[in-house]
């Protein structure tokens, strides 16, 4: 069965029903700062990574910006390299390619990062 991912009030799940609030809490988006956890409280949970100026790092740093770069997003698409810039190192697709229902208002890079981080590596 198809699982689908979805973003309400800076919590992501993952659920069979496409709806958004529902199923599995796979982490949180707050301030930048992706954390994984099953609470469904923002702020909470283990620190995964971090955005910043399209940027994306891997990092338990609840610092932004700290981290290994692992990739970056810039004008639609998402790219996959070490380089502390966006838009550098090979393009890997685009951002559309990469649905979370209820994520469409978030930064680029913070829905990639949370793809990711909580739904599925990519990088």
């Amino acid at each position: 069965m198809k699982r689908y991912s979805n973003y309400k009030n800076g919590i992501i799940r993952e659920s069979n029903a496409n709806a958004l609030g529902t199923g599995d809490v796979l982490g949180n988006l707050k301030d930048d700062i992706i954390r994984s956890g099953s609470a469904a409280a923002k702020g909470t949970g283990r620190v995964v990574g971090n955005t910043k100026n399209g940027v994306i790092f891997e990092s338990s740093s609840a610092a932004v910006g700290t981290g290994r770069p692992i990739g970056s997003v810039k004008n639609g698409y998402v790219f996959k390299g070490s380089a502390n810039a966006a838009g550098t190192g090979s393009r890997i697709g685009k951002v559309e390619d990469f649905v979370i229902n209820g994520m469409e208002r978030e930064k680029d890079e913070n829905i990639i990062a949370v793809w990711h981080f909580l739904v599925k590596k990519i990088f």
